[in-house]
């Protein structure tokens, strides 16, 4: 059957939705949660660490203003796409399959030709899926290598920081774990838009624990959200790997039923493409493409 196990598909489609909503939430927290907090008064020494964090933010806007809007449309629509395009080749082939049952039962060359057309308009629509889905996948490799870069100036910011506050490193770790792994109030408005701040009672804990020094907020708070994050564009990836492997094996299936069907004599043409099944393929394809729907 040209189709994939539908189970395992729509798992694989909602895995790359959810997986782009946690990244949101790290994103729309530099956004929101951190970058107010870089418009208190800050000394001098700060400002290689603060342009750290600022470009920590601007990467996690790229994300929620373009990359994750082409994430969670561009993988959807190529579902909804795909399954247009099959509905029309199924309506073809079993147009074929009755023409061929209603004469002799043997397929004309004719027909044989429009059957390997066909296919050919299938595996051209799975091309495209497969190349648009790719150029996703290079962005969000592009996005990992920035985050890291992030993560690796903060390595430096800790010895800007060390040199400049003495017991700097200790009220860090303090501040860090004043944290802990639930201080955001966080209200999803899509995968790709985030409402959310600091809770009350932990921003209230660690500006006590950061003594004189509020400059440690958005370093320690920045530092701990891209940490995660790294975490979190490697499950995205993942996601999108999974993703391109469905339509590789969708173009297997078709280089399959293609080199059937060249190779078929005119006789075998019919039990061929009653064999590829295009009818309870197109069922499958069409509520796919109803789940991707409700995610545009």
């Amino acid at each position: 059957m040209l189709a994939p196990d539908k189970t395992i598909a729509e798992h694989t489609l909602r895995l790359s939705i959810s997986a782009s909503a946690v990244i949101t939430v790290y994103a729309g927290a530099l956004r929101y949660a951190v970058s107010p907090l870089l418009q208190a008064s800050m000394p001098g020494w700060f400002d290689p660490v603060k342009y750290s964090i600022v470009t920590a933010i601007t990467n996690g806007i790229h994300w929620m203003d373009a990359l994750c809007i082409d994430v969670t449309s561009v993988i959807p629509q190529s579902i909804i796409s795909f399954a247009g395009t099959f509905d029309t080749a199924s309506d073809t082939i079993n147009n074929i399959e009755t023409e061929i049952m209603m004469s002799s039962g043997t397929a004309t060359p004719e027909q044989k030709q429009q059957s390997i057309d066909t296919l050919t308009t299938l595996k051209g629509a799975i091309a495209k899926a497969n190349a648009d889905i790719a150029a996703i996948d290079v962005r969000l490799l592009s996005l990992t290598k920035l985050m890291q870069a992030d993560h690796d100036a903060f390595a430096d910011a800790a010895g800007i920081v060390a040199h400049n506050i003495p017991d700097g490193g200790t009220i860090s770790k303090e501040i860090h774990a004043d944290l802990g792994n639930d201080f955001l109030t966080i209200t999803p408005n899509g995968p790709c838009m985030v409402s959310l701040a600091i809770k009350s009672d932990v921003m209230i804990k660690i500006t006590q624990t950061s003594r004189s020094h509020p400059e440690l907020l958005p370093y320690v708070i920045a530092q701990k959200l891209i940490d995660n994050a790294l975490v979190d564009n490697v499950q995205a990836s993942e996601a999108i790997s999974k993703v391109r492997a469905t339509w590789s094996l969708m173009e297997g299936l078709v280089d399959a039923a293609m080199a059937d069907v060249s190779a078929a004599a005119d006789k075998d043409l019919l039990p061929i493409l009653k064999r590829a099944e295009f009818s309870a393929a197109r069922n499958v394809w069409d509520q796919l493409s109803n789940i991707a729907k409700t995610f545009m």
